[in-house]
């Protein structure tokens, strides 16, 4: 929204106002596992060991039905079916797995943000910033009372006055 002298201002009702308190307290984690993992590396061993546990139990004759042929075709391809669904789990279900995960924390903690705003009226931060910086914040209690707020606020920049007498100067 614009201002009648051109200045760019932004209404909005603010829904995480601690976020850059928290930032600020809890930031720091990332740049020590940056570092952390900066030093060790992973190693990968791509040998594999396969026993002659396919070739202990053949006779010499053919009376067992399997021969030492049929045996490490099956062995084979049991490994790999196993592989297979290894990669198949590793890189399908288990991602769409951490995803509904992620889906029902996020879920449950808008839900819980929302009933603990309600049940016990913390008020909703209505913010209008300038494009020179220049920043007014209010709190109002109640959500339909944020946007009515938030709609005076930009009508009140749109003719050209300052929103004083609804919003305090933010410090």
């Amino acid at each position: 929204m614009t201002a009648p002298d051109d200045t760019r201002w932004t209404v909005r009702v603010v829904w995480a106002p601690r976020w850059r308190a928290l930032a600020r307290r809890f930031g720091g984690w990332r740049r020590r596992r940056k570092n952390r993992h900066a030093d060790s590396g992973d190693v990968v061993d791509g040998a594999l060991k396969i026993g002659d546990a396919a070739t202990s139990g053949s006779g010499g004759g053919r009376a067992g039905g399997f021969d030492l042929g049929d045996a490490i075709v099956v062995l084979v391809l049991v490994f790999l079916a196993i592989i297979a669904a290894a990669a198949l789990f590793w890189w399908v279900l288990l991602p769409l797995l951490l995803v509904a995960i992620d889906l029902m924390i996020v879920l449950v903690l808008l839900v819980v943000t929302v009933v603990g705003r309600v049940l016990f009226r913390r008020p909703w931060t209505v913010e209008a910033t300038a494009g020179n910086g220049e920043r007014v914040i209010a709190e109002v209690v109640g959500w339909r009372a944020a946007l009515r707020t938030r709609d005076e606020v930009a009508e009140l920049l749109r003719r050209g006055q300052r929103p004083v007498d609804v919003l305090s100067p933010a410090g």
